[in-house]
């Protein structure tokens, strides 16, 4: 018999039955070998395809993927890694991951590899900083996975992402939340936290509260500048805590006032820290060219665990205020009782906002007359606040408390719409003889307020007075304070509003303050109206406004003498009691109409 060409397949038996089960079998036995063969290659590519998807993965991603073993051996790095930080992934192979942790950091990582490696499938994310080549480290936020089953794996699987400059962005907000961005302390929200942790954490250990408050800083500042005022301010901040301990907290409240926590500190120990603090802000620093020496009043409180924040800081406040009234500086304990005089401020700041809201202030108006002849040419407003109780009172009754709670803005918003609203109450009714002007105080608190050009445009608008009527008097200290102060004082004289330099001569009076804050008028001190004897101050400054261009007006006029005496120098304007008292609206147009009877002329 012939044979094939294909041995494997040859049948040679000699039944029907034998031939075909051979048969079967010799096919069998020849595809068996090539269909693992072929499922091989199909898992062979597979993989391949796997891989190479892995790899162009982890090329590409930002991230960083990294296997370790339970104990942090590490067995991958993704090219990520190079820029991140700054290492070939081939130099990370085989390294411990903990060698490159912050030590601050170590607990967290050797945790959260305890917590992936407890059991298969198991997940978890963490927070820690690796050291980069440069010696920095970088913030990785990582998410690790439990793949030790996967034989294509046998490790724990992390994607670490770079989060640094998230995480700085944070701290920066967070700091400038707690932190006053000009001297770099504390702020009021991190010393009131601090405070509140060191009360519930005191036990019996006493701890003390110091509210501090720079004497006599608004001088500093409306008289050189808030720039000169903001370099004290950062100096001060850092003598007071040059000379506390690393753990106690120095912060500023706001504006020159300061608090200081003290922890586990009382009595002699806390008044032997103000002392070295008192020393040092006494010795003079030189702030753009001004040598400059800080005075300022302590106010102390010794407290407990238990204590209430709140009653604390009020009671430092109260203690603070009562140093601050005896105008020499020092420091002085909180003492049971002594709450009346801040409780009569706050009782008067309170009763002056119900004053305003009563309609209880009233406007009385000084004459400013012509020389020789004593005619009423302008007038001035000064307020008045007739109390329910107290009767008619001058400023000083309340000026002073406005000025520090700061109602002195909406109390000289009132004043200056009123005095408005009468000067053309009078032009309606007396015409031509209603008086020329009419001027209207400003504090330097009014002035630093950003609004204080608009509020005036507004009243102005509201009322329907002329704006070359108004006259806005302010002192020498507010005329050379910088800031919004300015501003305010250019936006006025651009919409044609007088200004007056109140009390001329008795604070920074230079020919160059004139120069450099034009002004139409200035108004010679009541404290240099002429008496018996030398007069030159007053003939001085009736030349320098001559020399500049400006109105002179003499104050505090009492005597027909000084009277004559200012005609002889030549001045022209004049007011005092000599002439007329603070008067009332109908007193005013009284006297408008009857001058002879109701203004003294000088004789």
């Amino acid at each position: 018999m012939r044979r094939s060409p294909w041995p494997i397949l040859q049948v040679d038996t000699p039944g029907p039955e034998r031939s075909d089960m051979n048969q079967r079998r010799a096919v069998l036995s020849f595809l068996a070998p090539t269909a693992l063969g072929a499922a091989l290659f199909a898992q062979t590519r597979a993989l391949h395809r796997r891989e190479r998807r892995f790899r162009l993965l982890t090329q590409n991603s930002s991230e960083i993927v990294m296997i370790t073993e339970p104990g942090g051996r590490i067995t991958y790095t993704g090219p990520a890694v190079s820029r991140v930080l700054g290492c070939r992934p081939a130099s990370m192979t085989g390294t411990d991951l903990r060698r490159r942790v912050h030590p601050d950091d170590l607990t967290i990582a050797v945790a959260h590899l305890a917590e992936v490696a407890a059991h298969a499938g198991a997940t978890s994310t963490c927070r820690v900083r690796l050291a980069h080549e440069d010696g920095s480290y970088r913030t990785l936020e990582i998410v690790s996975a439990n793949l030790l089953d996967e034989p294509s794996v046998l490790g724990i699987v992390s994607n670490c992402r770079d989060v640094t400059e998230t995480v700085r962005a944070h701290e920066r907000l967070s700091y400038e939340a707690s932190h006053d961005v000009l001297t770099g302390l504390g702020n009021r929200a991190l010393f009131s936290a601090r405070l509140t942790d060191a009360v519930a954490r005191a036990g019996q250990q006493p701890i003390s509260i110091v509210l501090v408050d720079l004497d006599d800083f608004k001088t500093v500042n409306d008289t050189l500048g808030h720039a000169v005022g903001d370099g004290l301010l950062v100096e001060v901040g850092e003598r007071m805590r040059a000379h506390v301990r690393p753990t106690d907290t120095v912060a500023r409240l706001g504006g020159d006032e300061f608090a200081i926590l003290l922890e586990g500190l009382g009595g002699g120990d806390v008044d032997r820290v103000l002392e070295r603090i008192a020393d040092a802000l006494a010795v003079p620093v030189d702030i753009s060219g001004h040598l400059l020496a800080v005075r300022a009043s302590y106010g102390v409180v010794d407290g407990r665990g238990g204590d209430d924040v709140g009653d604390l800081l009020r009671q430092a406040d109260i203690a603070m205020y009562e140093a601050k009234e005896r105008g020499e500086g020092g420091y002085q304990r909180y003492r049971p009782g002594s709450e009346a005089p801040g409780a009569e401020r706050r009782r008067i700041t309170a009763a002056l906002t119900a004053a305003l809201e009563r309609d209880e202030l009233v406007l009385h108006y000084q004459p400013v007359v012509a020389l020789p002849e004593g005619r009423l040419t302008g007038v001035e407003a000064l307020v008045r606040w007739n109390h329910p109780e107290r009767g008619l009172l001058g400023p000083g009754d309340f000026i002073p408390g406005a000025e520090r709670t700061g109602m002195i803005v909406p109390l000289g918003r009132w004043v200056l719409r009123e005095a408005c609203r009468q000067a053309v109450a009078w032009t309606a009714e007396l015409g031509d003889q209603a008086p020329g002007t009419m001027s209207v105080n400003a504090s330097a608190r009014q002035l630093q307020e950003a609004s204080f050009a608009v509020d005036v445009a507004a009243v102005l608008a509201e009322t329907g007075m002329d704006p070359r009527r108004l006259t806005i008097e302010i002192t020498e200290s507010t005329a050379v304070g910088g800031g919004a102060t300015q501003e305010s004082l250019r936006a006025l004289r651009a919409m044609g509003v007088r200004l007056s330099l109140d009390d001329f001569g008795t604070g920074a009076s230079t020919l160059s303050l004139l120069a450099n804050c034009p002004v139409d008028q200035i108004k010679l001190d009541r404290s240099f109206a002429p008496v018996p004897g030398p007069d030159a101050i007053a003939g001085a400054v009736l030349q320098i406004a001559r020399a500049m261009g400006v109105e002179a007006v003499a104050e505090g006029v009492e005597t027909s003498a000084q009277a004559a005496k200012l005609g002889d120098l030549g001045y022209v304007r004049a007011q005092g009691f000599h002439f007329a008292r603070p008067m009332s609206p109908e007193q005013i147009a009284a006297a408008i109409s009857e001058p002879a009877e109701s203004l003294a002329a000088p004789r």
